[in-house]
């Protein structure tokens, strides 16, 4: 479970800067969190080295951070501009 969560936090985060594919990255980073938190416990319980585990859940937080911070501000933008387009503010309001 581990290194399921290192692997899927390591794609959502390679997916996060773009804005139509963090639609994609958002919910495998919330399941690379969910593994890596899983991974570890169990890591735990086993007594083995939990540090796949810890790199999981850390790289499955900057992750869900990233991509919900891109989602976020890409929402924004296209909500501007379906306002500007809709407020007729384009370039022919300045005589163009």
């Amino acid at each position: 479970m581990a290194v399921a969560g290192l692997v899927l936090s390591i794609i959502a985060l390679v997916l996060s800067p773009w804005g139509v594919t963090s639609i994609i990255a958002l919910p495998v980073a919330i399941v690379a969190l969910v593994l890596g938190v899983k991974g570890k416990n169990k890591l735990i319980a086993e007594n083995k080295p939990s540090g796949i585990g810890t790199a999981a859940m850390v790289l499955g937080i900057i992750a869900v951070i990233f991509t919900a911070i891109t989602f976020f501000t890409c929402g924004l933008c296209v909500l501007c501009a379906a306002g500007a387009g809709a407020s007729g503010a384009g370039l022919g309001s300045f005589g163009l």
